[in-house]
């Protein structure tokens, strides 16, 4: 199967047919990484790292309780913290 490359902006872009999109399951708004390996482009679906809380993270903590107040930094960029 043949795709084109279209103008879209300033940038290149590729449809991709309704039959694939379904095949591979995706969505509108879906993340997709690529890799360049030679003269092909391989697209995969992205995997999402579930953010974790304080909580998740000690969810199986079983030492001592922590008496110590931490210290909360500022955000100073794009940081999730």
């Amino acid at each position: 199967m043949q795709l084109t490359v279209n103008k879209w902006g300033n940038s290149s872009a590729i449809r991709l047919p309704k039959q694939l999109v379904q095949q591979l399951q995706l969505h509108t708004n879906d993340i997709l990484d690529y890799e360049v390996s030679g003269n092909k482009i391989i697209l995969k679906k992205a995997t999402t790292v579930p953010e974790l809380t304080v909580d998740d993270l000690f969810k199986d903590y079983h030492g001592e309780p922590v008496s110590v107040t931490p210290f909360i930094f500022e955000s100073v960029g794009h940081e999730q913290w």
